[in-house]
């Protein structure tokens, strides 16, 4: 495992959770779906709901592909570069909910958004705590 495929498969989920997090920032902006939650009582505990599971799976993530790419497999390669691309993305998959069902104001899109990035900070989290 190189340094060049851990920054190519971290980058393929960052690139797969912009999509995911702009597309659903403009189907919220355009207008195409209804907000379905629009009391602030439910939308702010959901956030904070999606925001600890983001959170909390990183430094639960980084351990475990370390310990794979520990293993003495040489298929354990491949395992840890597909799981830091999913890894990676998730964050796009936690945040396009929250954009989706309760983005109505201008507060509430940066806060989705905000989930997003934590694509950023997964895959600085690998590039730092992943073996090279």
């Amino acid at each position: 495992m190189t340094r060049t495929n851990i920054i190519t498969s971290g980058l393929l989920g960052l690139i797969g959770a912009i999509i995911l997090v702009g597309g659903s920032l403009a189907i919220v902006v355009s207008g195409w779906i209804p907000i379905l939650i629009t009391r602030p009582i439910i939308i702010w505990p959901f956030f904070l709901v999606l925001l600890l599971f983001s959170v909390a799976e990183i430094p639960l993530m980084v351990y475990s592909m370390r310990r794979i790419a520990a293993s003495n497999n040489a298929k354990a390669v491949y395992l840890v570069l597909l799981t830091n691309t999913g890894y990676t993305f998730f964050a796009g998959v936690y945040a396009a909910p929250f954009i989706l069902l309760a983005a109505r104001s201008t507060l509430e899109l940066a806060a989705g958004a905000l989930l997003g990035v934590l694509a950023f900070v997964r895959f600085i989290s690998t590039l730092i705590f992943l073996p090279k």
